[in-house]
């Protein structure tokens, strides 16, 4: 007969058996570490593109740690150890991990049990303490099911990071039309990286050269060859350009994917590159090439020369001369940040509920748990309440759809800046420039509500807690004492009576 392990978390638990544990501000049970197990290491590959789709891979990889295990029954499997997750970071986990056939667990380091599922939509915790379970010492890690566990010990450590460069890069079909026809469906519309074979450079460049194509290039020593290869940046790239060079034997064209890392037109890394920039150790930048299967290392950001230096000529007069350039003012080239459209999913940090349905949000009140409660910021607009999460308390999300299903939804693109769901700003710059640009400063917020209205400011004075502002004051009634309920005390009485040898035979309790 199976033995039950464990056991679904109640609504509200607080206390759990198994140490790490703790309850969010949604009531379900995370631990401090995420453990998830796959059977081959192409499940870790195909996790880690799937998580680089939807979020940066830089805070992942931070206190992310591989390891290949062996289980006491027998064979090997892959395990990913990750740093302390909220519930809905455990639930992308979980969500992603399910889809490439893994398993998301919880626990403390050693010790790890079920996330949340249908059966258990709060957690799992363990039925009995782990020294009664008999799960302390057995082997390294232990990953606990409802009716039974599984021992893994560690045989090797992986990097991720050296995981991530050693990754072969993958054949896609090209467009239909063609790369000249479709530069922008292959990321060729900006810039474009060509790698020329150190027989073929200087007759590229004298072609691109008549062509007078926007370039610049460097010398770069690749496959141990005793003569380096030519790189070339190009710039908005003509269609023709594209076409005749994509057809030349030991010509490669890469199209940049992030400021660091560049992939061969016609393949694509597993992982989106884009969002793993800081992944990349030191200043080094990558070429990964499909045909060649290799990735170069060039040590730091190529410092391109510009072409005319580059190409072969006869006489001086092809060279072009060097002038002066007249500095202008940069105000043409300022753009105005908007708000449009997109399908990413974001979660909620902010619910705006209009005052027409403010006696809902009071009902609301009486259902959301304490741990929420206290998490949660409310401003009064004048469109209606406000109702975010405070800057310093991330751990659950106080507003989403779960717990106050009412009003328009705001997520947070950046720090303090929050924007209607379904919309991004664009164009897209950094967190700290976006900040900047707003004028933002400490706790305070700025607010995009819908498309072609003017963002306003929302200072930290302006808001306030829930729980302070929902609970009215309750007058309380001093009370006055009576006199005539305190009854005079009798005057005492003292009489002397001469006692003989049994004194108490006799005595009367009560007696005066």
């Amino acid at each position: 007969m199976p033995v039950t392990l464990l056991e679904p978390v109640a609504a509200g638990q607080v206390r759990f058996r198994m140490q790490g544990l703790s309850a969010d501000a949604r009531g379900i049970a995370v631990g401090r570490d995420a453990l998830l197990a796959f059977d081959s290491i192409d499940g870790v590959v195909a996790f880690i593109g799937a998580y680089s789709e939807e979020a940066s891979l830089d805070a992942l990889f931070a206190g992310l740690a591989i390891e290949r295990v062996r289980r006491t029954g027998g064979g090997s499997a892959f395990l990913l150890r990750a740093g302390g997750q909220d519930g809905y970071g455990l639930d992308r986990l979980s969500r992603l991990a399910g889809a490439v056939r893994g398993r998301l667990y919880t626990g403390n380091g050693t010790i790890f049990v079920r996330f949340r599922d249908r059966a258990a939509p709060f957690g799992y915790d363990l039925a009995q303490s782990a020294g009664e379970l008999g799960l302390i010492g057995k082997s390294d890690i232990v990953a606990v099911e409802p009716e039974q566990a599984t021992y893994y010990r560690t045989e090797q450590s992986i990097d991720p990071v050296e995981l991530l460069q050693r990754l072969s890069v993958r054949s896609v079909p090209l467009p239909p039309q063609g790369v000249a026809a479709a530069a922008e469906e292959c990321g060729l519309r900006e810039m474009v990286l060509v790698l020329v074979a150190p027989g073929l450079a200087d007759r590229v460049l004298s072609y691109l050269w008549r062509l007078n194509a926007p370039m610049a290039g460097t010398r770069i020593s690749i496959d141990e060859a005793r003569q380096p290869a030519l790189l070339l940046r190009l710039r908005h790239p003509s269609p023709r350009v594209l076409g005749v060079l994509f057809g030349i034997p030991g010509v490669e064209l890469l199209a940049p994917v992030s400021s660091r890392a560049a992939v061969e037109v016609g393949w694509r890394h597993p992982v989106n590159l884009a969002a793993a920039s800081g992944c990349l150790p030191g200043d080094e930048m990558y070429l990964f090439r499909g045909r060649a299967d290799r990735v170069e290392r060039l040590d730091g950001a190529p410092r391109f020369v510009e072409a005319r230096f580059l190409v072969r000529s006869k006489t001086a007069e092809c060279m072009h001369t060097i002038g002066e350039t007249q500095v202008r003012s940069i105000e043409p080239l300022q753009v105005e940040l908007k708000l449009r459209a997109t399908s990413d999913r974001r979660e909620p940090r902010a619910v705006l509920v209009a005052w027409q349905q403010v006696e809902l949000l009071r009902r609301t009140l009486y259902l959301m748990p304490p741990s929420a409660l206290a998490a949660s910021r409310v401003a009064a607009l004048r469109e209606g309440v406000l109702v975010l999460v405070a800057a310093a308390s991330q751990r659950g999300l106080a507003v989403g759809d779960r717990i106050i299903p009412i009003g328009r939804r705001l997520c947070e693109v950046a720090p303090g800046v929050l924007v209607c769901d379904g919309y991004e700003l664009y164009p897209r710059v950094s967190p700290e420039l976006m900040r900047g640009i707003l004028g933002l400063e400490g706790e305070d917020k700025a607010l995009f509500l819908a498309p072609g209205r003017t963002p306003f400011r929302l200072r930290s004075a302006q808001v306030v807690p829930l729980e302070a502002a929902a609970l009215g004051r309750v007058q309380l009634e001093d009370v006055a004492e009576s006199p005539d309920l305190v009854a005079p005390a009798p005057s005492p009485r003292l009489e002397n009576e001469q006692l003989g040898r049994f004194s108490l035979w006799g005595f009367r309790p009560g007696a005066s």
